[in-house]
């Protein structure tokens, strides 16, 4: 018996071959339309999830070097601000050198020194530089500016205020770049070398340690003097305005007309109508001075010891008798916190004896410093204020020396940066050729598969219309 198929199952198997062949050609349309080989999952389950590996990486790298973009106007807004603190600090050394030349007179320091009062002012524009509403040298606390103005120890100072925080950026996997430098490591970068005296009135350091940042100032006060000169000489307002301390010799010879204090620079005596001949002022080589009033004095010779009585302070308030014996004496400045010991067996004067703690000194005290010694020069003995200007421009120098290598810091930061760039972005194009050798099609083999869809659809209607074309015939056999 035969089995002859119905006319709905030959309709259904034509129905089914046309729309396996139509689903053919579409297909192939839609990979010429779009290019792309993978546009479901369905399409290629291993291609797929090595695409979406891919696109993972792109995105991690995409995400990395924008990072790296946002990192690089801060680096460049912070470079631009060194520059002009180098060039701030190269003035701020001319004239410091300048101040130092023995041929100016008092006026022409006052100038330099109200010049780089200029120049701190500057530099501390410089340093609350901004980046958008973002301090560039503040660490991490970039909302308020780094740089401020106090009054401590009754000197204006500027001090920091922002933190010691590094902002970073990630620029690989486990791979971070810093993209500022605090303030802290530029302007109060400090390299403790101990404490140094300015060697103005004998006093030397103690043997325990000391402990202070930036200058302290040691006053030596002139208590009394002790004593007669003889030969009808008296004291000059009975010794209030002399700075010996410790015993001194003074020496009248009345035959050579001169007076010597100590063996040191030789005077000649007044002569009644001078205008010094009641208050005639007498030094020894280290500068301590002994007022003399000559007119009771009737000639001769004389040879006394004279004894200057004092005390001394760190804070310029709280001042402590001094017996100069002491080897180790310890002075406190409550406002700043400085201790420091002293040594006091070889005080001969009174005076300012300048404290700097080597290393500890922040680039705006050296400016600052030098400013007020610069304005305050008629009060500064010659070799005091050599003494001082030297220290203050050794901590010039080495602050300067700080912000090059900041610089160079800077500067390498953002060379790394744009090495990363460079690289991430040659990783990303190389992805990209990978994604597309996974998911793109290859145009000519689709073209191909696209002319066999056409011709075995044509071939699939033209066997259709014939299975499907039904006579009597058909139902006779």
């Amino acid at each position: 018996m035969s089995i002859r198929p119905t006319q709905s199952t030959t309709f259904a198997l034509v129905q089914a071959g046309l729309n396996f062949n139509f689903n053919r050609l579409a297909v192939s349309q839609e990979h010429i339309a779009t290019g792309k080989r993978i546009l479901r999952p369905s399409d290629d389950v291993l291609g797929t999830a090595k695409s979406l590996s891919t696109r993972k990486q792109m995105g991690q790298l995409n995400q990395f070097l924008k990072s790296i973009e946002t990192g690089k106007p801060n680096l460049e807004a912070s470079t631009a601000a060194l520059q002009d603190v180098s060039n701030v600090l190269s003035e701020a050394r001319a004239i410091m050198t300048q101040g130092m030349n023995g041929t100016l007179n008092d006026a022409d320091r006052r100038s330099l020194g109200e010049q780089l009062d200029l120049l701190v002012d500057r530099l501390v524009e410089v340093g609350n530089s901004q980046l958008g509403e973002r301090y560039v040298f503040g660490g991490t606390a970039t909302d308020e500016p780094p740089f401020g103005y106090e009054t401590v120890g009754g000197q204006r100072r500027v001090v920091y205020r922002g933190d010691d925080g590094v902002q970073r950026v990630s620029i690989g996997a486990g791979t971070q770049v810093g993209v500022n430098m605090p303030g802290s490591e530029i302007f109060d970068l400090f390299e403790y070398a101990g404490a140094k005296l300015s060697g103005l009135t004998g006093v030397q350091l103690g043997t325990s340690a000391n402990q202070g940042t930036g200058y302290e100032e040691l006053v030596f006060r002139h208590d009394g003097t002790i004593g007669a000169p003889g030969a009808g000489i008296t004291l000059a307002n009975g010794g209030a305005d002399d700075t010996i301390l410790q015993d001194h010799v003074l020496t009248v010879d009345g035959a050579a007309g001169t007076v010597t204090l100590d063996g040191g620079t030789v005077f000649h005596l007044p002569q009644a109508g001078d205008a010094d001949f009641t208050d005639f002022v007498v030094k020894n080589a280290d500068g301590a001075e002994v007022h003399l009033d000559f007119s009771g004095y009737g000639g001769g010779n004389t040879t006394a010891t004279l004894t200057g009585s004092g005390s001394v302070a760190l804070d310029g308030t709280n001042y402590v008798p001094l017996t100069f014996t002491e080897t180790n004496l310890q002075l406190l400045d409550d406002e700043t916190g400085a201790v420091v010991h002293i040594d006091t067996t070889n005080v001969n004067r009174s005076g300012g004896e300048l404290v700097s703690f080597g290393g500890a000194v922040s680039v705006f005290d050296a400016l600052q410093g030098a400013a007020n010694d610069l304005k305050n020069s008629p009060n500064l003995d010659a070799s005091d204020f050599s003494a001082r200007m030297s220290d203050r421009m050794d901590e010039l120098l080495r602050n300067q020396d700080n912000s090059l290598r900041a610089l160079g810091t800077l500067g390498a930061r953002t060379e790394r940066l744009n090495t990363s760039a460079s690289r991430l972005q040659a990783m990303d194009l190389n992805l990209q050729g990978v994604l597309s050798l996974i998911e793109d099609t290859d145009l000519s083999k689709v073209a191909l598969e696209l002319s066999r869809a056409e011709q075995t659809l044509q071939l699939a209607q033209m066997t259709g219309s014939r299975l499907i074309q039904t006579s009597l015939l058909n139902f006779l056999r």
